[in-house]
C-alpha cells in the first residue's frame, strides 16, 4: 500500500537521501509512516504563530519556504516571511529551511471571475453552475463549441451571464486562452461543467489571490477530486492550474498547462474541484485524445482514474 502525503494527499515520493519527498508539496519525512505525527506537528507550529526551522528544526520533517507556504495554505493559515529582501522571492523553492510568521486565514471579498468551456450539449449543467454559483464571482462568461444561435439561446435562458462561442478545433489550449482574454477580471477561476468548486474552496478564493498578488504569484494549481461513477478514484490529488491570472496563456491541445515560471505558481490546497465522471466516459476519453495527439491518450491515467481512492493509505 502507498502511503499519501498528510499535506496534499499525494503517493509519490522521491528518496533524497536520508528523507523522503513528496513530489507535489515539498514536504520531506524521515519516515513515511510518520506523516499523520508530522501533519500535527506542521498544524502545532502554524497555530503557534511562528514557524521557524532554522533555529528550531524538527526532528522528522522540514519544510523550504515554498512547501511550508502549501503547508499553511492546505491547513487554513497565511504566512509572512520573517526576513526577506524587497526584491526577492518571498517563498522560494530552495531547499533552505523556512522562517515565517503564520495567522488564520479570513474570508475576505473577492472580485474573480469564473470562466466555462462547454458544448451547447451541456445547456442543464451550465444552468445549474450558473444559478448555483450567480453570487459567488464577479462575473460569469460561458465559451461555447458551437454556433452564434446556440449562444443566443443560451443567453436568453441565463441573462446575468456573458456567453461566447467559438469552435474547440481539438484545441483546448487555444479555447482557455480566448475564455482568459473575454474574462474582464483580474483573477480566473476555469471549471468545465463536469467540475465543482467544493465549499472549502469557495470560501478560501479570496485570501488565496490576495495572498498570491502578495507572493508575485500568477498561476495555482487547485487539488481536483474525482469521482467516477458516485466512488472517490485514486486519482488524487490530481492538481489542475485553474486559478490564474487573467494575462496567464495555456500551451498545449490536449493536457494544456499555464504559461508561467515556476516561482510565480504554487498550489492552493485549500479546498478541491470535484469532478464528476462516469466510467465509460474515462474510457472513451482516453481513445479522443489519442486521436486528439499521439501520446495523449495516457492509459495510465485511466487506470488511477478507474481505482478506487485508499483511504487506509491516509495517515
Amino acid at each position: 500500500m502507498q502511503i499519501r502525503c498528510s499535506i496534499c494527499g499525494n503517493w509519490d515520493w522521491i528518496a533524497r537521501e536520508a528523507w523522503s519527498e513528496c513530489s507535489h508539496c515539498r514536504l520531506l519525512v524521515r519516515d513515511v509512516n510518520d506523516v499523520g505525527a508530522v501533519a500535527r506537528d506542521v498544524v502545532a507550529r502554524l497555530e503557534s504563530g511562528t514557524v521557524d526551522l532554522e533555529r528550531d528544526p524538527a526532528d522528522r520533517w522540514t519544510l523550504d519556504p515554498a512547501g511550508l507556504r502549501n503547508a499553511a495554505w492546505r491547513f487554513g493559515f497565511e504566512v509572512e516571511p520573517i526576513a526577506v529582501t524587497p526584491d526577492a522571492v518571498r517563498f522560494p523553492p530552495d531547499d533552505s529551511p523556512v522562517r515565517a510568521r503564520s495567522t488564520p486565514a479570513a474570508s475576505v471579498p473577492h472580485q474573480i471571475g469564473l470562466g466555462i468551456m462547454a458544448r451547447p450539449a451541456d445547456a442543464a449543467d451550465i444552468t445549474a453552475i450558473a444559478t448555483e454559483f450567480r453570487d459567488d464571482f464577479s462575473r460569469i462568461v460561458v465559451l461555447l463549441d458551437g454556433t452564434a444561435d446556440d449562444a443566443a439561446a443560451l443567453a436568453a435562458r441565463l441573462p446575468w451571464i456573458s456567453v461566447l462561442h467559438h469552435p474547440l478545433a481539438g484545441d483546448f489550449a487555444a479555447q482557455r486562452n480566448r475564455l482568459q482574454d473575454a474574462m474582464q477580471s483580474r483573477w480566473v477561476l476555469q471549471i468545465d461543467t463536469d467540475e465543482r468548486p467544493d465549499a472549502a474552496l469557495l470560501g478560501a478564493l479570496g485570501w488565496l489571490v490576495a495572498a498570491a498578488d502578495r507572493d508575485g504569484l500568477r498561476s495555482l494549481g487547485l487539488p481536483r477530486r474525482n469521482l467516477v461513477d458516485g466512488v472517490q478514484s485514486a486519482s488524487y490529488p490530481d492538481i489542475q492550474y485553474r486559478l490564474n491570472r487573467s494575462d496567464i496563456r495555456f500551451a498545449g491541445r490536449v493536457h494544456e498547462r499555464p504559461v508561467v515560471p515556476f516561482v510565480e505558481s504554487s498550489l492552493a490546497l485549500a479546498g478541491a474541484l470535484e469532478h464528476r465522471l462516469d466510467g465509460a466516459r474515462v474510457r472513451e476519453r482516453t481513445r479522443i485524445y489519442e486521436a486528439m495527439s499521439t501520446g495523449a491518450g495516457r492509459p495510465e491515467d485511466e487506470a488511477l482514474l478507474l481505482a478506487p481512492f485508499d483511504s487506509a493509505a491516509v495517515r
